[in-house]
């Protein structure tokens, strides 16, 4: 990057001596193509080089505009022979090294291996006829030209050699524009999109230079065929975020727009004043800069900062803007990420994240691309202990954040501190819930296993001991025989009661997922009602605590279809979203009353999807009752 810089810095120089130079003395200057390339193509170049340090297609831009910029500084100083000398052929790299650039672009490298030969086809074109002009200069530089177009310049190997080279060139140009139509039609998205903008601009420029090399074409035509590749490449910069460079190309193109308008707004008042008061006009002008330019430049520019740089000049309206994000009422998983958002929106910045202390496995809550540039962090502090860190990437890879928007960065991460302290603390309970779900499953298995392996089978064992007992005995005593009785039919009940709590206790086991949980809870209803289960997305990673939830939510609710409704059908919908977890509960049964009065149940539905900062709801249907809960989940 330095390079890049050194190299753009030192084109400049040579244009602003040459500029000097030919203000102070009639020596021809330069080809206007040439002033062009030195000054569009080396700040082209080095903006792309600065962002994408590993990629040819910069530094060829840049050596585009500094080969223009030594052709001006030639043209400036052609008494000197070696600068003469250079002179003669240094101009032709600006022509010849665009089919390096198309076939290398837009990421420096060909589309196969076997491009590499039309990329050493493209740098012999390059070659051959700066060799050959050199060879053929080297004696009598300044005068060089005069006898080619005076048709009185020597003939021989060098001038073979530049033919040669030119014809190269041509056969370069044409591999470039296939390469670029191969790549176009295999392409998709947006790369498709920008290899055409770069196809368009070869086909829109390749001819003019064909006019402009044969006839020498004064009429505009080097304007063309020097703007169409640069005019492509802003276009897909600013369109397609190409090298990551589109807000450099703003902020240059807005202020560059302000410094128009308010220098087409002083010209047009001084004209104006010196048709009227000729004698006053500085005066007048002077004053109307001071009264009315200046105040309007500073709105402006203020707003223009605001534009591209966010909050930074105004820290009260960020605090106000994520006060507000706090204030409106959200869910626990969506405050991370709205903190995030409100601060990347209040500084413009491309990329935020929150990253919690303790919870390495949880990914951050981002705002934004990172794309790999200089991140600035802020550590969130609550009583003193930090509970996370706040990570802010520059808006450009050679830029930094200024100390105006550190400090605004400090102030905001103060105040989103403990609203992250709490999300923090919702996380953490979560967690322990999904922590005592799993135990308390574990428990679940425990027990109906031991119920169904060892209790279930001993009862049924004394039962038929008992049995056994009471049908070999005689002539005992009619009471003994009745007890006797008695306790096979308790131990009878026993063992239905035991064979119902393991199903019971095994319907809670929810191991299996909540969907097969459910139908199975639909099964035991399959006497009195038609139950279906309708399930909808991706359903193998519910967090356990809301698998456990709404299980018992759809539990109650049968329960009340079955017990109230007098319904024939009830569905059950079962769909995750982006959002959470959403249940549709719907029967065709009586519908509810309207003077109803909430139950056990309903209330008991409701705490479980309101403690998890859900959502529930009862209304009635077209053909009888529904039942909404929605229960917001993060997805691990």
């Amino acid at each position: 990057m330095v390079g890049s810089r050194l190299l753009a810095v030192g084109a400049a120089v040579v244009v602003a001596v040459a500029l000097v130079v030919h203000m102070g003395t009639t020596t021809a200057a330069s080809h206007p193509h040439n002033w062009f390339m030195a000054i569009v193509y080396c700040l082209l170049g080095e903006r792309v080089v600065a962002h994408a340090r590993r990629n040819a297609v910069g530094w060829l831009v840049l050596a585009l505009g500094v080969c223009g910029a030594l052709a001006v500084g030639a043209a400036a100083l052609p008494g000197v022979w070696w600068v003469a000398w250079v002179g003669t052929w240094i101009w032709w790299p600006t022509y010849a090294l665009l089919p390096v650039v198309l076939l290398l672009f837009p990421d420096g490298r060909p589309p196969g291996r076997w491009w590499w030969a039309a990329v050493v086809v493209a740098g012999v074109g390059v070659v051959l006829p700066v060799v050959g002009i050199g060879w053929a200069s080297w004696d009598r530089p300044v005068e060089f030209w005069h006898q080619v177009f005076g048709g009185t310049a020597r003939r021989g190997v060098a001038v073979v050699l530049a033919k040669i080279g030119f014809g190269v060139f041509a056969v370069a140009l044409v591999s470039a524009v296939i390469s670029l139509g191969v790549r176009w039609r295999g392409s998709g998205g947006t790369s498709r999109h920008v290899l055409g903008w770069a196809m368009a601009g070869a086909l829109v420029g390749i001819p003019t230079l064909a006019l402009e090399l044969a006839s020498g074409a004064a009429w505009g035509a080097w304007l063309v065929v020097a703007a169409a590749f640069p005019a492509a490449l802003v276009v897909v910069i600013l369109r397609y975020g190409l090298y990551d460079i589109e807000l450099i190309i703003h902020r240059t193109l807005l202020y560059g727009l302000l410094g128009s308008l308010l220098v087409c707004a002083y010209t047009a008042v001084v004209l104006a004043i010196t048709m009227f008061v000729p004698g006053l006009a500085n005066a007048v002008a002077t004053f109307v800069v001071v009264v009315a330019l200046a105040p309007l430049h500073h709105v402006l520019r203020r707003a223009l900062d605001r534009q591209l740089f966010g909050d930074r000049a105004d820290p009260y309206r960020a605090l106000v803007e994520l006060g507000r994000t706090l204030a409106n009422p959200c869910r626990p998983h969506e405050v991370l990420p709205g903190i995030a958002a409100s601060v990347g929106r209040a500084l413009k910045l491309p990329y935020v994240a929150l990253h919690l202390e303790g919870q390495d496995c949880r990914p951050p809550d981002v705002y934004g691309c990172s794309h790999g540039w200089e991140q600035h962090e802020v550590e969130l502090r609550h009583s003193g202990q930090r509970i996370g860190l706040l990570v802010a990437e520059a808006r450009a890879g050679d830029e930094r954040l200024g100390r105006r928007e550190r400090g605004l960065l400090d102030a905001l991460a103060g105040q989103a501190s403990p609203a992250v302290h709490s999300a923090r603390l919702a996380l953490a309970l979560r967690k322990a819930d999904a922590r005592f779900e799993r135990k308390r499953r574990d428990e679940l298995h425990r027990i109906s296993k031991d119920l169904h392996d060892t209790i279930g089978p001993s009862v049924a064992g004394i039962r038929m001991q008992v049995n056994g007992v009471l049908r070999n005995m005689e002539g005992t005593d009619a009471q003994v025989r009745k007890r006797l009785g008695e306790a096979v039919t308790d131990l009878t009940s026993l063992t239905g009661t035991v064979r119902k709590v393991v199903r019971n206790v095994q319907a809670l086991d929810l191991k299996s997922g909540l969907v097969p949980a459910l139908c199975r809870q639909a099964e035991r209803y399959d006497d009195e009602l038609t139950v279906r289960v309708v399930p909808s997305g991706r359903l193998d990673d519910i967090p356990p605590s809301i698998v456990s939830a709404a299980y018992l939510v759809v539990s109650e609710a049968l329960a009340n279809v079955a017990h109230h409704a007098e319904a024939a059908e009830c569905r059950i919908d079962v769909v995750v979203t982006a959002c959470g977890l959403e249940l549709t509960i719907t029967d065709d049964g009586r519908g509810i009353p309207e003077d109803r009065v909430p139950g056990v149940g309903l209330e008991s539905m409701k705490e479980r999807c309101q403690v998890l900062g859900g959502e529930f709801g009862v209304e009635r249907s077209d053909t009888g009752t529904r039942v909404r809960a929605r229960i917001p989940f993060e997805r691990n």
